[in-house]
């Protein structure tokens, strides 16, 4: 038996493996993990959500006496404050866009994280989570110096939180502390026992 027209069936492989080429390129570009961005970097910087539907304004004028960060809608320019901050922030979106984390820098021995949604502006702070499902978590966050820090994407619904410092009493316990946290407030600890010093 013949099949006949082999050209044709040619062309209509080359088209279909040129079409899944597309479609695995497109997933791969929505699932990229956008960069952590750290502020300020300049009088103001603008950092947009992959889809494009959001912007998020860093604004640090006059030698950086004040430091605000907005969100704007990508269409309209409509913009709402998010807050306004005393030191370093670093944020990031999530690759799907439906949230961004900052990392507020608020002091020389203290650094939280918090997890925002652009629509409602929904705050969720990373320390509560962490302090809900571990309890080394609770013993040391706020004790010494401790910096809770949102490190980067791992997909839209993952994060890597880093918890390291140490206390201030003797012996003094140095500790790094590294999550897996889902934005539906999972957590799993994926470090090891911190270590005591005399």
């Amino acid at each position: 038996m013949s099949c006949g027209g082999g050209g044709e069936v040619d062309k209509f492989w080359f088209l279909a493996c040129v079409a899944l080429i597309s479609l695995s390129c497109s997933a791969a570009q929505s699932n990229a993990v956008p960069p952590v961005v750290d502020l300020p970097r300049g009088e103001t910087t603008r950092i947009p959500s992959p889809d494009k539907k959001w912007v998020l304004v860093f604004e640090c004028p006059n030698n950086c006496s004040e430091r605000k960060l907005w969100v704007e809608a990508g269409r309209t320019r409509a913009r709402r404050l998010i807050r306004t901050f005393e030191r370093s922030l670093s944020v990031s979106w999530a690759p799907d866009s439906r949230l961004f984390f900052v990392t507020d820098e608020s002091g020389s021995s203290n650094t939280l994280s918090y997890l925002y949604d652009p629509v409602t502006l929904k705050m969720t702070n990373l320390a509560e989570w962490l302090v809900a499902k571990d309890p080394k978590a609770k013993a040391y966050l706020g004790a010494g110096h401790s910096y809770l820090e949102a490190r980067r994407w791992i997909n839209s619904h993952e994060l890597l939180v880093t918890l390291e410092g140490h206390t201030d009493q003797v012996p003094r316990v140095e500790y790094v502390l590294k999550y897996r946290v889902n934005t539906d407030g999972t957590v799993r600890e994926i470090s090891q026992p911190p270590a005591t010093r005399r």
